[in-house]
């Protein structure tokens, strides 16, 4: 019998997640850098298909958030200030830049000639949205991406509604009851993304609304609840790991059937979207299920250790802020076209657009977090201790 775990193996800092956020970013970066022009070649046709699956970034981003948070409330729920603690320590990691940025973009679009205004007006239409996270139903109610600038703050929206409710449940519950309840939103978010899709509804919509994304969060959740079950724990690494090869090859099953179904159908292609969905988030589990139980000599661990993806995660969040303000007005003045007709070559115009964007972003980044987002992070411990 392997030797029962002292601890749960996604407790304390794992430096192999801070690589999947990295590469979580770095998918972000691919498709909006590298998804906005025609191909006229192989190498092109490849590097605009890889990119297109950055989005899945997203549900990557929202599994480990719904991992760590889980986790980190899970491991203080007997502490005195549970929830206060919580909430001042999301407060001052994410509000600070967050509003400075919106409150910036106010002062710039104030600042903007009047004949500009109109061009600006969706801005200016979001903010009550923007400043309330609730800018993913802005959007939704729109049903396309009309607003400069801050379209992507959508997703912060949909972590910041998880955080308030989410610690008073796990707070209420029991593991079990939490697992189970996961379980229940899981499937429930599942069953709403084919009903959407089946009914022909915007696919902006069904990408940032809420609780459809509650699959990625809550799967994310179920994993940070079952890795500190006593039996999890008596059965040691050996069961996490068996567990972590049947959901890949479960969600390589998935995704084998859908292929060969949308072969057979092309009209079902539609409709299998969110069982695709769900085959992504079956390799993404099983990547942190391996992230937290594999030996460090491993050639996974190693990948996800490299400093530059480590170096991505640790920044991701300014990185995330920043990156549409270069890309998007990139996309709408159609930059690669131009650099092309100065540089003559499609492709190194590409790379040289995607690697100039994507610097700058982790630049800004640099520059926001030792600039002025650390100095709240320092008031985390004083404000809000965790034992």
């Amino acid at each position: 019998m392997p030797a029962p775990l002292t601890k749960s193996p996604a407790q304390g800092h794992i430096p192999a997640l801070d690589g999947i956020r990295g590469l979580a970013i770095l998918m972000v970066l691919c498709v909006h850098f590298f998804m906005s022009f025609t191909p006229h070649n192989i190498l092109e046709r490849v590097i605009q298909s890889v990119s297109g699956h950055g989005t899945l970034g997203i549900d990557l981003f929202f599994m480990l958030s719904g991992f760590l948070i889980t986790g980190i409330l899970l491991d203080t729920k007997a502490d005195t200030h549970y929830l206060r603690n919580f909430l001042i320590r999301r407060f001052l990691r994410i509000f600070p830049l967050y509003y400075l940025v919106l409150a910036l973009v106010l002062l710039v679009l104030w600042l903007l000639p009047q004949d500009t205004q109109a061009f600006y007006s969706k801005v200016w239409e979001a903010q009550p949205w923007a400043w309330t996270y609730l800018f993913n139903f802005f959007i939704a109610r729109e049903g396309a991406w009309t607003v400069p600038y801050i379209g992507h703050f959508w997703s912060l929206a949909v972590e910041e509604q998880f955080y308030i409710f989410w610690p008073l449940i796990v707070y209420r519950l029991s593991a079990r009851h939490l697992m189970q309840l996961s379980v229940c939103l899981i499937l429930l978010a599942t069953g709403l993304h084919f009903w959407m899709e089946v009914n022909g509804s915007s696919k902006v919509s069904i990408h940032v609304l809420t609780p459809l994304r509650l699959n990625a969060l809550c799967l994310g959740a179920w994993l940070a609840t079952w890795l500190r079950q006593p039996s999890v724990m008596t059965q040691g690494l050996a069961l996490i790991q068996q567990r972590a090869k049947l959901i890949f090859i479960g969600s390589l099953l998935i995704k084998a059937t859908i292929i060969i179904t949308v072969k057979i159908q092309p009209s079902f292609s539609e409709a299998l979207e969110a069982f695709r969905t769900l085959s992504w988030l079956g390799l993404f589990a099983s990547l942190h299920l391996a992230a937290v139980t594999l030996p460090a000599a491993s050639v996974l661990i190693r990948a996800l250790k490299v400093r530059p993806l480590t170096f991505l995660g640790q920044y991701s969040y300014g990185i995330y802020i920043f990156h549409h303000f270069f890309s998007w007005p990139g996309e709408y003045y159609h930059a690669i076209d131009r650099l092309t007709q100065y540089l003559g070559n499609q492709t190194l115009a590409i790379v040289v657009y995607g690697g100039v964007g994507m610097s700058l972003s982790i630049v800004m980044a640099w520059l926001s977090f030792h600039g002025f987002e650390k100095h709240f992070l320092r008031w985390k411990d004083r404000l809000a201790p965790r034992s």
